[in-house]
Parts: structure tokens; sequence; C-alpha cells
């Protein structure tokens, strides 16, 4: 079955609907970016072709993902 990273925030009865055809992975809110986004999978991950690459700072480590060189981080205001 297909993994699916979704953000930790989801509620209950959409859980159950996607477990029928994924298995889910809640992904841990991180504190490098903003709240709205801190659990969104495609801050932190990216599938290019057949390779998921990641961000050195993401919460969950997937195993056989490339690991990218640069952390996901909020933008600092000058």
């Amino acid at each position: 079955m297909r993994k699916l990273i979704i953000d930790e925030r989801i509620r209950d009865i959409e859980i159950e609907f996607l477990k029928k055809y994924f298995e889910v992975v809640k992904l841990p809110l991180s504190d490098d970016v903003y709240e709205e986004i801190s659990g969104h999978s495609d801050i932190f991950y990216s599938k290019i072709n057949d390779k998921i690459i990641e961000a050195p700072n993401a919460q969950l480590h997937l195993p056989s993902s490339i690991l990218g060189a640069t952390k996901v981080r909020k933008k600092i205001s000058r």
C-alpha cells in the first residue's frame, strides 16, 4: 500500500477515508517554518521522477529518500 504523508492536524473523519487507499503517516509540526505550513508535506518533501528529496530538517526521515542540502526555514524580515 502506498504511503501518504499528511499534516498531523488532519481530522479523524478524513484519516478514516484516506486509510481505505493509503498507509497514512502523520507529519509532526515543525518550528522551522510558519505555523500555517508547519505540517505540509510539500514544504519538506519533493518527488522528482521516482525519487523523493527531503529537507535535512524534515520531521520524518523516509527510507530510500535523498537528503537535500538546504534546510527549510522561515524568511527573516529585515
